[in-house]
């Protein structure tokens, strides 16, 4: 079971989100009086088609064991973006990024069209929650970086050439992020070719050169070390 606070939604209110890893899931509010307020979520993950297109309530959410939240702010409202890790199946996990929000009846709406894409070179239609699958055992990055101000996300390509099959993926060493921005999460293609404010500029250690050749040598060192923490049954971590 996972049990994380963060302020509420109005003043005096604090919100828990309780996981397991079941992935059945309940919100707990802090009452005045010392009572239990909970309210159920429903997952109905494995039922749904298109889980990045849509809002959901607690009635339809999208499971998962979640390992951070953070608070963000916009013309006055809360918003709570969620990291979550989906053990998914034999071959695969997957990492979520959504916001969750409360309306005017204090009840959760999971998603919304938070994930902007309008500045890439070719823009995209927002998305209403991110999902990464990838080989199962890769260490891939999903979370927030407080020093950079963003969330930070590993690029995954195909160890095998293979992209029709998601349990094929891995890093490629670059990373994609997303900046919050008039309560938008604005898409960053490649953080690290950004100038930062201190005049430096963090190198990755990508895959690919720009021309999208790979490096083969790499490609096989990475796929090498991921089987042998397969090897070693190293146990997942949520928070990575």
């Amino acid at each position: 079971m996972l049990l994380i606070p963060v302020f509420g939604s109005s003043p005096g209110i604090s919100i828990s989100m309780t996981i397991t890893p079941g992935k059945r899931g309940a919100i707990q509010f802090r009452t005045t009086d010392g009572s239990l307020k909970l309210l159920p979520l429903r997952d109905v993950s494995e039922f749904t088609d298109k889980p990045q297109d849509s809002v959901r309530s607690r009635q339809n959410w999208i499971g998962s064991i979640y390992y951070n939240i953070i608070k963000t702010q916009y013309k006055g409202e809360n918003y709570y973006t969620l990291f979550g890790f989906d053990n998914n199946s034999a071959q695969s996990s997957m990492k979520w990024i959504e916001v969750l929000s409360f309306n005017e009846k204090n009840e959760p709406v999971f998603g919304g069209p938070f994930f902007s894409f309008e500045k890439d070179s070719v823009p995209k239609p927002p998305k209403y929650r991110l999902g990464l699958e990838f080989k199962k055992g890769a260490r891939v990055l999903v979370n927030y970086i407080e020093e950079l101000g963003m969330i930070l996300v590993d690029h995954l390509i195909s160890e095998s050439d293979q992209p029709e099959l998601a349990w094929t993926y891995v890093p490629d060493g670059d990373q994609e992020g997303y900046k919050w921005e008039n309560g938008k999460w604005m898409h960053i293609d490649k953080v690290f070719t950004l100038k930062l404010e201190d005049g430096q500029a963090p190198v990755g250690d990508p895959l690919m050169d720009p021309k999208g050749n790979k490096n083969e040598q790499k490609l096989q060192e990475k796929t090498d070390k991921n089987k042998a923490k397969e090897g070693n049954r190293i146990p997942l971590n949520y928070d990575n």
